[in-house]
């Protein structure tokens, strides 16, 4: 197969990828029964928390590809631009959302209120599932986000174990910050670590970078001959066999989670790579239903879904709405596409007007 060309860089599949990562959340927290193999569904839901690597792999995925070639051809001068364009899609609705999240808890700590609007819950342990609840992986991303420009620039120097090694390396400084008596616990063991904060999960974001680095972008993108759909099914039926070893896992030995963390955070993204390249190489089924217009409006509706899903969005529709899990996934999606259109997109673009300085050149990926 031949690499996609740099004006075919916008990747249908990946925007309602990013559709089936939020519902696969969903499921690990609303856990809905299946009328069918009821056994095997409650372990892929209890595991279905990975749905948030595939958001860390798409993140790492789609970040190289859209500014791989502007850092490297001016280096730092755009980081000002690029900072604004992510705070531009990332912190509007989430503002709304915490806000709306924090008075629908009834939570009114004020250290509750700072950490969150500053999406540094997630280093807290006490704090990691307040306001939306999935605001610790909001903290991931934003580490992410802010180092990426870095490792645009330095990190094909170091390659990816490199790279991975020194994030780790820097998490460490954190865990013995961690031991000092704070008034708060903060990053208090290598668990929380490597579960908890980009330092340990970084090796996801890393992967989606090199991936797109070495397979998709010219000139360094490598052919690949391999037989059409290897990659997106055998990613796809890989990544269930993850699923159901973390299950077992669980279930064999669940106060140790050493081998649980590296099924997760370092077999599990090479299953999504795998898929990820597949999407964007291969023309199938699964490429198409994702890349069809109804997938691109789930995809884009996916973050307002991810953020609103854990508190009031799921309790006011189950137990006010329709006493359905299925029904409640229903509604909010459609509602989400709704939010996107109506509130997302319009702040994004009145954000993206306030930008302080000429506008990074970025390539449309998903």
């Amino acid at each position: 197969m031949k690499p996609a060309a740099p004006s075919a860089h916008y990747f249908p599949a990946l925007t309602g990828l990013r559709a089936a990562a939020a519902f696969l959340v969903y499921a690990h927290h609303a856990k809905p029964t299946v009328p069918f193999a009821s056994d095997f569904f409650r372990l892929l839901f209890q595991e279905a928390h990975i749905g948030v690597s595939v958001f860390f792999v798409l993140s790492g995925f789609l970040i190289s590809v859209r500014y791989s070639h502007s850092f490297q051809q001016k280096g730092g001068s755009n980081w000002v631009s690029y900072a604004w364009q992510r705070f531009a899609r990332l912190y509007p609705v989430y503002f709304l959302c915490t806000l709306a999240a924090l008075f629908f808890r009834h939570d009114f700590r004020p250290d509750s209120w700072i950490l969150n609007l500053l999406m540094l819950q997630g280093l807290f342990p006490q704090f990691s599932f307040t306001g939306v609840g999935v605001g610790w992986s909001m903290t991931v991303e934003v580490f992410f986000y802010a180092s990426a420009p870095l490792v645009l620039l330095y990190g094909k120097r170091l390659g990816l174990l490199k790279s991975t090694a020194v994030t780790l390396l820097l998490g460490v400084l954190l865990l013995a910050i961690g031991q000092l008596p704070l008034p708060y616990e903060f990053v208090p063991d290598w668990n929380f670590l490597i579960r908890s904060t980009f330092f340990g999960r970084c090796f996801e974001f890393y992967l989606g970078i090199w991936l797109a680095r070495h397979f998709l972008l010219p000139p360094t993108s490598a052919p690949m001959k391999l037989r059409p759909g290897l990659l997106t099914y055998g990613g796809a039926l890989g990544i269930v066999a993850c699923m159901l070893g973390m299950a077992y896992l669980n279930r064999l030995a669940p106060s140790s989670p050493v081998l649980f963390h590296g099924l997760n955070n370092v077999v599990l993204p090479f299953f999504i790579g795998g898929l990820l390249l597949g999407l964007t190489r291969e023309k199938t089924w699964f490429s198409q239903a994702l890349g069809s217009r109804v997938g691109q409006e789930l995809g884009k509706g996916s973050y307002l879904f991810y953020l609103v899903h854990y508190t009031f969005g799921f309790d006011i529709l189950y137990f006010h709405v329709w006493p359905n899990k299925g029904g409640v996934l229903l509604l909010l999606a459609v509602l989400s596409v709704a939010g996107y259109h109506l509130l997302e997109a319009p702040l994004q673009k009145l954000v993206l007007k306030w930008q302080p300085s000429r506008p990074i050149s970025e390539t449309k990926s998903a």
